[in-house]
């Protein structure tokens, strides 16, 4: 092989090696676009799964609110039922005193 000959064939594989070399890079940024997007798509499930869950838990901690309000609404008329009936023993407690008197007094 003459000097010129090996001139032109370098001169051949250099646009030639470039070319693959660009079409490597497009593959690969080819390859990277379909990683990302596959990334995505799984994080938009996740969140979709993660909204589902916190929807889910504040619908509980409603109920639960719910349920507290209620429990301090019951509390309420318990303890107002425990002051009328502290009322009445002390009302009964005062009769039996007077009566207590009375037997005492005769």
């Amino acid at each position: 092989m003459s000097i010129k000959e090996a001139g032109l064939e370098f001169g051949t594989k250099i646009p030639n090696e470039l070319i693959k070399i660009r079409a490597d890079q497009m593959e690969m940024g080819q390859q990277l676009t379909e990683r990302i997007n596959g990334v995505d798509n799984r994080v938009k499930a996740l969140d979709a799964k993660v909204e589902k869950k916190f929807a889910e838990v504040d619908a509980r901690f409603d109920a639960l609110e719910a349920s507290m309000t209620a429990m301090q609404g019951d509390m309420k008329t318990v303890q107002g039922d425990i002051k009328t009936m502290q009322g009445s023993q002390m009302q009964m407690m005062e009769i039996l005193i007077a009566i207590q008197r009375k037997l005492d007094v005769n």
